[in-house]
């Protein structure tokens, strides 16, 4: 399920604009949650990495540029959209990889306009957005947000930036929907996101606080991919 934040210290224009984006989500039938927050620094206490996000660019505690900054810090993926009254703030936006911005009050076209250009971009890029059926429904990720996946006992479970999801499934099922420039086999129970791999060690890779064991066969392969992801991502 796609996670989108509204950070707005107007009640109303941030109920407006929730509004809107909720409407555009039905009508498309994605599984998306669409949540509030009050001015800039309670957006960036919280825990969660939304995909999309609407900024107020003019807030009292913190505005929306310097939130922005501090965003990116721990979330380079997100599409983020300037809402402003003044349009001349927004060409600022090229700081912090903006993807468009909006004038208050925010129309239905407009909103339209800047989530498809969001999903496009969610959609085209190296990694693209899983629909996952879990007991809870079904839910979506971003490829960029799997930190690595393991499978027992005909259970997968997807260790993600926003939590663990366990479906019904095997191992070469997740093979085939993962982009293999950036997902690689440790052992016949792990597959591990290079993006999230913070070293490699003899017979260990390390994601997060996370030790997964490599398996003799796949060393080599390993190494490999993963010199070759460093050299890529310099």
């Amino acid at each position: 399920m796609l996670l989108v934040a509204v950070v707005d210290d107007d009640p109303h224009d941030s109920g407006h604009l929730s509004g809107l984006v909720n409407d555009y989500f039905q009508k498309k039938q994605i599984p998306a949650v669409v949540r509030i927050f009050p001015d800039g620094l309670d957006f960036i206490r919280g825990t969660e990495h939304p995909d999309i996000v609407f900024m107020d660019i003019q807030m009292d505690k913190l505005d929306g540029l310097d939130t922005a900054r501090l965003m990116r810090k721990i979330n380079t993926d997100a599409c983020l959209i300037f809402v402003t009254n003044m349009a001349q703030f927004a060409i600022k936006g090229y700081e912090v990889d903006a993807l468009d911005f909006i004038v208050k009050p925010a129309s239905a076209s407009a909103i339209s306009y800047v989530l498809d250009k969001a999903m496009r971009r969610l959609g085209d890029s190296t990694s693209h957005v899983l629909a996952i059926k879990t007991s809870d429904g079904t839910i979506t990720l971003n490829a960029n947000d799997i930190c690595f996946v393991e499978v027992f006992d005909h259970n997968l479970v997807y260790h993600t930036v926003r939590g663990d999801y366990t479906v019904r499934g095997r191992i070469s099922d997740v093979q085939e929907k993962l982009d293999e420039r950036y997902f690689v086999l440790c052992n016949r129970s792990f597959i591990v996101n290079l993006r999230h791999v913070a070293n490699i060690t003899g017979d260990t890779v390390t994601v997060g606080e996370t030790l997964i064991s490599i398996s003799k066969s796949h060393r080599k392969e390993i190494m490999q991919r993963f010199s070759s992801y460093l050299g890529d991502s310099l």
